[in-house]
């Protein structure tokens, strides 16, 4: 069965795919409520062949024994996300608060570059907006690449460092004229059940629907340049989906320390109170189907920020 997957940055709490699960609003007692979160997570959780399902409903319902009110049980739902250790499921309450089991990565801010003539240079940011706005930012990145293509360009530098994530769609979609058209990966649900993403002539796809696309797509001088893909370890989320896209494509390299280590696909459950439950529903896997979960370590691993985009200039001048 396929999935509609979302991916998600916790700080904005943007939902930017699509979701299947309809809105369910109803009167329950905190036992039932508690169960029903369990119960989505069990039947639907990237790693839920390997949990221990009683253990975790009998430690989230014992931690739930002196919740007056389904508003008090915020420590049980913690204690649900933390034993599913995905780091990238998380709860918004019915009050719009969330509830996550994360713990933040962050690097040592990238120092100012200079890019040298026959170079190209895109930045990426953290962006988490949906809509016209998603297509506006991959419409500025195409512009961005259109103004710096020639002829005589020795290739492309593509810094992902400091981002945090957000919604890799525009992502995918702004960067697509380096990235190529075609299939550049996948997500994996827990049954091995796999959804293409990639980008085609102007629009980032999953599967065969397109999710964020430009009016005006721009095509590259010379498609096959050489292309530096810039890490740190704060580079997370929808930039390690970004990332994972350009590996195992021709003339690509990578540079930097190891990534942060929270890509997934995740899908929303409406729960009885009217809370939400973002639940990582899949893993990330390259364009050749080579499963890419954890930290990404790049092809060359680079930990002195000052040396990550001299190394990467070095390259494409070779």
């Amino acid at each position: 069965m396929k999935r509609s997957i979302v991916s998600i940055l916790v700080i904005a709490l943007i939902q930017f795919g699509c979701s299947t699960q309809e809105p369910y609003f109803k009167q329950t007692t905190v036992e039932e409520y508690l169960n029903q979160m369990v119960d989505y997570m069990e039947q639907n959780h990237v790693n839920r062949k390997s949990i221990d399902w009683g253990a975790l409903r009998l430690a989230v319902q014992q931690k739930g024994t002196t919740a007056a009110t389904i508003d008090d049980t915020k420590e049980s739902v913690l204690l649900a996300l933390e034993m599913i250790n995905d780091q990238t499921s998380f709860l918004i309450t019915r009050l719009g608060e969330p509830l996550t089991f994360s713990t933040p990565c962050t690097d040592t801010a990238a120092p100012e570059v200079t890019v040298p003539d026959g170079v190209g240079y895109i930045k990426i940011s953290s962006f988490g907006s949906t809509g016209v706005n998603a297509a506006i930012f991959a419409e500025k990145m195409h512009g961005d690449i259109n103004a710096q293509d020639k002829a005589d360009l020795k290739g492309w530098i593509i810094d992902l460092r400091g981002n945090t994530g957000g919604n890799m769609w525009p992502m995918l979609a702004g960067i697509g004229p380096i990235l190529g058209n075609g299939t550049a990966g996948y997500f994996v649900d827990s049954d091995n059940v796999k959804n293409a993403i990639g980008y085609n002539d102007g629009a980032a796809h999953y599967d065969d629907k397109a999710v964020v696309a430009v009016s005006f797509p721009y095509t590259l001088l010379s498609p096959q340049s050489k292309v530096a893909i810039l890490v740190d370890h704060a580079t997370t989320n929808a930039a390690e989906a970004v990332a994972i896209a350009f590996i195992g494509k021709t003339n690509t390299r990578s540079f930097g320390p190891q990534t942060c280590g929270r890509a997934g696909g995740n899908q929303t459950f409406s729960l009885s109170d009217g809370s939400v439950l973002y639940l990582t529903v899949a893993f990330l896997a390259d364009r050749t189907e080579t499963e890419q979960r954890g930290q990404l370590t790049p092809d060359e691993l680079v930990n002195d920020p000052a040396m990550i985009f001299n190394k990467a200039v070095e390259w494409i001048n070779e």
